[in-house]
């Protein structure tokens, strides 16, 4: 599935900036123990000076007694001394405060407490990055751009510990023709963003987009020189913008060369970090695109393997999160292999894992996605209500399609109905599964519509027209004939291909285009 299913959270640190002041961790136990007994009768801690109080309130959020911390942290930001203490050391408390605040989930306090640290004292990169993110899970779209703007303006050594989890929602967040979305984006491209040596061939394309429908064709071919990702390459070959300053002859834009590429870049990646499982994920996610189905399922069956055998307490990997999606692509693997009910199998073993902690959208959304694929109605639908509410609008999305799928074999036409007007009505949340869910339900006529419509928007039209392309594709299972078929069909019609042939164009690769379970 494209996007993310689960509201998930991100690093909340660029640089590990906290540690103990005035107290060794042994004794956390024992001051929480009297900040519990002061909470308790709502008295002040013991300590006479402010000074003292305030250091054991810094203590105590950095020991994770959160409810007492954030109370003493208040009492000692609203004394009138602490206007008294140095710049540094006001931010200081006001970040730690809302560091504790955050992690309590009060996110709007959070907000204000680290809108007052930068303002007080705006020298600290991580008060500016979890501003943004708060910015932008308050919100404030906009605000959070900008914050970030700042922080890569600044800091651009700590550029590559930047969290993919909050730059890239950010991005599609911004309204597409905005001036701040085109400012985040140059300064991202200006500081030579690189992803740790991984690339940034996304926000690269969206800054193409963005100069070209300005009329700045130098300034786009700039930012199509860093594009190297087989997806975003056949973005720029498909769309007619692009005619004038992309060779569709030219090496740099050979789509299958770009997919071998990138499998010896994560190898390469992950040879020099072996304990990145992270890494490990991008080498299957970029053989399975690169087609080399075999390999994938290899080289995911032995890290997962590792992981299964490794003695307790001594992963092989750091961020074990990430095992879920090796198992999701392996049952990928599995599933291109024919080998059906061992996929499944996989895939329901990943969905019992937890996916950041919390409850596993993702993989179970995928499973009920490849239950309806499968033509098991049932078993689909709840699979579906398992997922829960925790949920993107993206994967609310995903969730109502596989309902649909559901409905559909059930012959339950309530179901189905109610199903297509959620789809309708937040389409703006993932086009693709509209247009998707409307060539399951054989809607051609409404299909075609949306499709149209899609083709004459210049910000939908690179998305659409990645979704048109021919590309490597697994045998239909019974539950996926009608969509297939549908799509051929929609493709065929006159008025369809008329609108492609206005704005771009449809080629073969032989490349897979989207790594799911279909």
């Amino acid at each position: 599935m494209r996007g993310t299913l689960r509201r998930t959270g991100v690093a909340l640190t660029l640089i590990l900036c906290f540690g103990p002041t005035a107290f060794a961790q042994s004794e956390c136990e024992h001051l929480g123990a009297q900040a519990v007994i002061a909470e308790k009768a709502r008295k002040p801690f013991f300590f006479r000076t402010y000074e003292k109080r305030r250091i054991a309130a810094l203590t105590l959020a950095e020991c994770a007694y959160r409810k007492e911390a954030d109370r003493a942290l208040s009492a000692a930001i609203g004394d009138r001394r602490f206007a008294r203490l140095s710049a540094e050391e006001q931010r200081r408390t006001l970040s730690i405060a809302g560091l504790n605040a955050w992690r309590m989930e009060q996110y709007q306090h959070s907000l204000e407490l680290h809108r007052r640290a930068v303002a007080t004292d705006p020298g600290d990169a991580d008060d500016w990055f979890r501003l943004s993110i708060l910015e932008r899970m308050q919100g404030d779209n906009t605000a959070a751009a900008e914050s970030l703007i700042h922080l890569i303006e600044h800091w651009p050594d700590l550029l590559d510990n930047l969290d993919d989890q909050h730059i890239f929602p950010l991005i599609f967040r911004l309204e597409p023709r905005s001036q701040v979305r085109l400012d985040l984006l140059q300064a991202l491209y200006d500081a030579n963003w690189r992803r740790k040596g991984q690339g940034a061939s996304l926000a690269w394309y969206e800054l193409a987009v963005m100069r070209i429908d300005r009329g700045q064709a130098d300034a786009a071919t700039a930012a199509i020189r860093r594009v190297s990702t087989p997806i975003e390459l056949v973005k720029l070959r498909a769309d007619k913008r692009f005619d004038a300053i992309v060779d569709r002859d030219a090496g740099a834009f050979d789509v299958e060369n770009a997919a071998a590429q990138e499998v010896e870049l994560y190898r390469s990646l992950s040879e020099v970090q072996p304990d990145s499982l992270e890494l490990s994920r991008q080498l299957s996610y970029a053989l399975l695109t690169a087609g080399r189905t075999e390999a994938a399922l290899t080289h995911s069956s032995q890290v997962l393997a590792s992981i299964a055998e490794a003695p307790a307490g001594q992963a092989p990997y750091k961020n074990l999160g990430d095992e879920v999606w090796l198992m999701n692509n392996r049952a990928i693997a599995l599933r291109r292999l024919g080998h059906l009910d061992e996929a499944l199998l996989e895939l329901r073993r990943a969905s019992l894992h937890t996916e950041d902690g919390g409850a596993n959208v993702s993989q179970t959304l995928n499973l009920g996605d490849f239950y309806a694929s499968l033509g098991r109605s049932d078993e689909a639908l709840a699979a579906a209500a398992r997922a829960g509410d925790d949920i993107s609008g993206y994967g609310r999305m995903v969730q109502v399609s596989v309902q649909l799928r559901g409905a559909l074999q059930k012959h339950d036409a309530d179901g189905v109905q109610r199903a297509l007007n959620y789809l309708r009505e937040h389409r703006k949340d993932s086009q693709e599964t509209y247009l998707d869910a409307l060539l399951i339900a054989a809607r051609l006529d409404e299909a075609e519509l949306a499709l149209l419509e899609l083709l004459a928007s210049p910000e939908e039209r690179g998305d659409i027209l990645e979704w048109l392309q021919a590309y490597r594709q697994a045998e239909p299972l019974p539950g996926d004939r009608t969509w297939c078929a549908g799509k051929a069909e929609l493709i065929a019609r006159r008025r369809v291909q008329e609108a492609i042939a206005r704005v771009g164009r449809i080629e073969r690769y032989d490349v897979y285009g989207m790594n799911e379970m279909r």
